[in-house]
């Protein structure tokens, strides 16, 4: 599990985030809860979310399928301003964990974001779940024992920070951003970075961008 604790001084923010990887058995999901329709483990995931936030004041957990998500940047930086957000009352939804959806879209239209983050059938049936924690509370550890615990599940190699010209590809595609716009983030790059990967540098660029689409989300509500 990658936590990080977020400290704002300025905001008098202060929390901590997690982001974590299992591997997942639907036949052992629905055996051990009786569910009849796999359709249905979906929604179990979603009750199991609330549950663990019930018990855990002040806390989200939410699963996230992880297709469009860029590195785990990507997804530290959509907790602070789903944080921001709440703390600033400029927040889009009226559920911590569906805000963060929007965020890692960059999209205010939850449908968009659900459809794009959001846990289907079809990704669980690869087997490798992806979940973030936030929390106003040191807790991310026993809340992760117990996500671990009852699935009766092994912490997976964290696999989001991998880079490939088809993940670049995806990514850029999902939020609209062109190769010009690439391009001129490139461009501002000191000369000396510039001599790096141009792969890593593009993923660096993309980030930038992604970036700047949550924080002109942020100020919509403004």
């Amino acid at each position: 599990m990658i936590i990080r604790e977020f400290k704002i001084p300025d905001l008098k923010m202060h929390f901590f985030a997690g982001i974590n990887q299992i591997d997942i058995d639907l036949s052992k999901i629905t055996t051990q809860e009786k569910i009849k329709k796999e359709s249905d483990i979906v929604d179990f995931l979603k009750n199991f979310s609330e549950k663990i936030q019930n018990k855990y004041i002040d806390s989200i957990l939410q699963f996230f399928s992880d297709t469009f998500v860029l590195n785990e940047d990507h997804i530290f930086v959509a907790c602070y301003y789903v944080q921001k957000a709440y703390f600033n009352n400029q927040n889009i939804s009226n559920k911590k964990n569906i805000e963060l959806l929007l965020y890692l879209a960059s999209n205010r239209q939850i449908k968009n974001a659900v459809e794009a983050f959001g846990i289907t059938i079809e990704y669980l049936k690869k087997k490798r779940l992806s979940y973030c924690i936030i929390s106003s509370e040191n807790n991310l550890i026993s809340i992760n024992n117990e996500v671990v615990e009852y699935f009766d599940a092994t912490e997976l190699e964290f696999n989001l920070n991998y880079e490939s010209l088809e993940k670049l590809n995806r990514i850029k595609n999902f939020f609209e951003i062109s190769d010009n716009q690439i391009n001129v983030v490139l461009n501002s790059f000191d000369n000396m970075v510039l001599n790096n990967n141009i792969l890593e540098l593009s993923f660096n660029a993309l980030y930038d961008l992604i970036c700047e689409k949550m924080a002109l989300l942020s100020i919509e509500k403004i």
